[in-house]
């Protein structure tokens, strides 16, 4: 029968030990297999040569418990737990025995030959450097995806916004199969697919932009699938293999605007709530996901007296120094200090909607609006609901976002690209100028004066020079 040991060979006060597997051919001739540990321990704990008398103490006279020194071949002295010494012991004794559990074990499964002396050497290695079982993925296109969503979960890349994205483009391709009786794979994301995908998404009103963003997720999913070995279409990799997003109109609210929105004069407590939390947007420019979790604790002052809002970006996650602003504090002190009410995201969008009708914000916009297809609103679905561009009353289209952009808008070109850019987030120009509402002109004529201005500061600068130098002079 197999036996294991453990041996301490090396001249070294402290080592690894060596294990050796012991057992017996059909010829009744012993042989062996050896290989090094990763279990390290000292020659004076292994060798140590200690004997109890029969009421627990050693010969020396010294209690046990205080002795720091004790080989690990006495076995019976685990018992004390309770001190460094059995600490140590229980320790050594519990990775050695592991791995004789396992040795065995794998020795049972292999059943190598006495000839195989690198045998036990590879199993030592699988040990300490367990092999990991390759994933196997699926190829059918919906299958993968709970996949991807778990491996994105797993590197901290899967916020609750994308899952929800990510499940409805899923749904979509669930209901579009369903529909033309076919199973699409992973491999079938070519040109076919992308017609099938217009086509089905155009028959139920499914807005241009709404199609770009679904069928890039279908191909950021499928390039995912080729980092993990899958076969895909080539074609998922060319620039043009997309659906090209139409410019889609926005609206701001204007100083005026504004100004209404404060004044008006609101019957319930609700609406009031959602107004302050509305103009809480507007002066922040942040996303909803952050400024609906603004508490008061949030607020520093430094050692000049100002005022900062400190907190991390739900979606960025970067760590946020707002400046706290007059209009700021005036909405807190109506609360001694403290934050309105929190509600949700529905709720807030609804409720702004009927604060902007109060303040008669009733100029005709183009946008969207989100209405529902079905007459019969009681058989209602979630997918019978399209945001669908029209002509309506500004009211109509105010949703979370607008504060935002509102807060982009006004403050372009006097606040410098940067900073804002700092405060709304956005890590690329592009993406921080699409919230940037004005007219192609009205940029130009503020480029203008931002321009003019820092001429008229230079000049101011130089004539100050002059007259200080002629002053000297004299």
């Amino acid at each position: 029968m197999a036996s294991v040991n453990f041996i301490y060979r090396s001249h070294k006060e402290n080592a690894p030990l060596k294990v050796r597997l012991q057992d017996k051919d059909v010829n009744n001739d012993s042989y062996q297999f050896e290989a090094n540990t990763k279990i390290h321990t000292s020659k004076e704990f292994w060798n140590g040569k200690l004997k109890k008398d029969k009421n627990g103490k050693l010969k020396d006279g010294r209690n046990l418990e205080n002795y720091s020194v004790l080989p690990v071949r006495l076995l019976s002295y685990q018992k004390l737990s309770g001190t460094n010494l059995g600490s140590q012991l229980n320790e050594i004794n519990e990775k050695t025995k592991n791995l004789e559990n396992f040795i065995l074990e794998k020795y049972e499964q292999d059943k190598p030959t006495k000839e195989n002396k690198e045998w036990l050497k590879s199993i030592i290695k699988e040990y300490y450097t367990p092999k990991v079982e390759k994933r196997i993925y699926p190829t059918i296109l919906v299958d993968f995806i709970d996949f991807y969503l778990q491996d994105m979960k797993a590197i901290n890349e899967l916020k609750e916004s994308k899952r929800k994205r990510v499940n409805t483009t899923k749904n979509k391709i669930i209901r579009l199969q369903a529909e033309l009786n076919k199973t699409y794979r992973i491999t079938d994301i070519d040109d076919y697919f992308k017609a099938d995908f217009v086509s089905f998404s155009t028959k139920y009103k499914y807005s241009q932009n709404t199609q770009s963003g679904d069928f890039q997720r279908i191909k950021t999913i499928c390039k995912h699938a080729s980092k993990k070995g899958l076969q895909v279409n080539d074609v998922i990799f060319e620039t043009d293999f997309k659906i090209t997003k139409a410019k889609s109109p926005k609206i701001y609210l204007t100083y005026e605007d504004i100004d209404a929105i404060k004044k008006a004069e609101l019957k319930h407590d609700y609406l009031e709530n959602a107004r302050d939390w509305l103009l809480i947007s507007i002066y922040t420019g942040q996303r909803i996901s952050d400024f609906m979790r603004f508490k008061s604790d949030m607020i520093n002052t430094d050692e000049s007296g100002r005022k900062f809002l400190k907190f991390i970006q739900q979606k960025t996650g970067h760590e946020m120094y707002l400046p706290i602003r007059s209009e700021l504090i005036d909405i807190l002190n109506k609360r001694n200090g403290e934050f309105p009410r929190q509600i949700s995201d529905q709720k807030y969008n609804d409720f702004i909607k009927e604060v902007c009708k109060v303040a008669k914000l009733n100029s005709i916009c183009e946008g969207k609006k989100r209405i529902c297809l079905e007459t019969d609103k009681s058989k209602a679905t979630k997918y019978d609901y399209r945001d669908v561009l029209g002509k309506f009353e500004k009211w109509e289209l105010v949703s979370s976002h607008i504060g935002r952009r509102t807060f982009a808008t006004l403050n372009y070109s006097k606040i410098s690209t940067p900073n804002l850019m700092y405060f709304t987030g956005h890590t690329t120009e592009k993406e921080f100028l699409n919230y940037i509402v004005l007219p192609d002109k009205d940029k130009a004529n503020r480029a203008y004066d931002s321009f003019a201005n820092m001429d008229a500061n230079k000049t101011k600068q130089r004539t100050l020079e002059v007259v200080r130098n002629d002053a000297v002079n004299q």
